[in-house]
């Protein structure tokens, strides 16, 4: 366990070492924080993690709430075989500390777990994580680039898991025009290998998004995981609708395209406040 807690301070010490936004003056957005919200009339455009894995490199505006989640979610864990998943109300719950990090809090509402038969394994409440995100630049859109850090430890409070899962991702976007921007973001995940022991796997992802029509958006993506025991690649899509400036309703899916990959499919919201 010393290695372990060694690797995960290791990670939060390294977040200290999308794309277009609200021109703002970025000396007053300094002073804001967590007690001192920023005024919503000077709140950044909105940005979401989700749905693409590619997340966004800007953070929420220091005082402010944001959530955003799976509403529904159906997995199929590999090519080839029944077993499935499904998870209802997966989310993150967000808050802004500062002009440059914030916070977020996953919580697994309800998960079901079935064999492929359709019996049910497991069900109930999933894991839960705790992420910060920290924006080394680009918040407010002050450069066409952004590039942001965000440490992870997940925790098992689900019925099928049984150590904790820690990494870092670094989440990069560039702006092409107004309409259109593009992505990668390359992650670095910790994860138990059943031996008491961890494993290392590396996740790359690259993503174009933008306007498709009106109010509605789309992305595209392509992803792959990279580990000692498997290698795994999906092709991602989705059509995202701003419902209003500060809320956005998704639908997407991650095709697997080998046999270790699963497939997903889902419908997200998010807001703030």
């Amino acid at each position: 366990m010393n290695s372990i807690r060694t690797q995960l301070v290791s990670i939060f010490c390294a977040a200290g070492i999308t794309v277009n936004a609200q021109e703002s003056d970025p000396e007053k957005k300094r002073s804001y924080n967590l007690f001192n919200p920023v005024p919503k009339s000077e709140m950044r455009i909105f940005s979401i993690d989700r749905p693409d894995v590619t997340e966004s490199p800007m953070t929420v505006d220091a005082g402010h709430f944001q959530f955003e989640g799976d509403l529904f979610k159906f997995i199929k864990p590999q090519q080839g075989k029944s077993e499935r998943a499904y998870n209802i109300v997966n989310g993150l719950y967000k808050m802004g500390l500062s002009d440059s990090w914030d916070i977020h809090i996953g919580i697994e509402m309800y998960n079901l777990y079935q064999d492929a038969e359709g019996n049910t394994v497991e069900k109930g409440y999933g894991n839960t994580t705790i992420r910060l995100k920290y924006n080394f630049w680009g918040n407010d859109g002050s450069t066409q680039t952004a590039l942001g850090a965000i440490p992870y430890v997940t925790f098992p409070t689900s019925p099928v898991d049984e150590d904790l899962a820690f990494g870092i991702g670094f989440p990069f976007s560039y702006g092409i025009n107004d309409s259109y921007s593009a992505g990668a973001q390359f992650q670095f995940d910790f994860v138990p290998d059943g031996t008491g022991s961890y494993t290392m796997s590396y996740l790359q992802t690259v993503v174009l998004g933008g306007t498709l029509t009106g109010n509605l958006d789309f992305y595209i993506e392509g992803m792959g995981i990279f580990s000692k025991d498997a290698t795994i690649f999906t092709a991602n899509g989705g059509l995202i609708y701003n419902v209003t400036p500060n809320v956005k309703i998704d639908v997407a899916t991650n095709l697997g395209l080998v046999d270790d990959a699963p497939t997903r499919a889902y419908v997200g919201l998010s807001f703030r406040i």
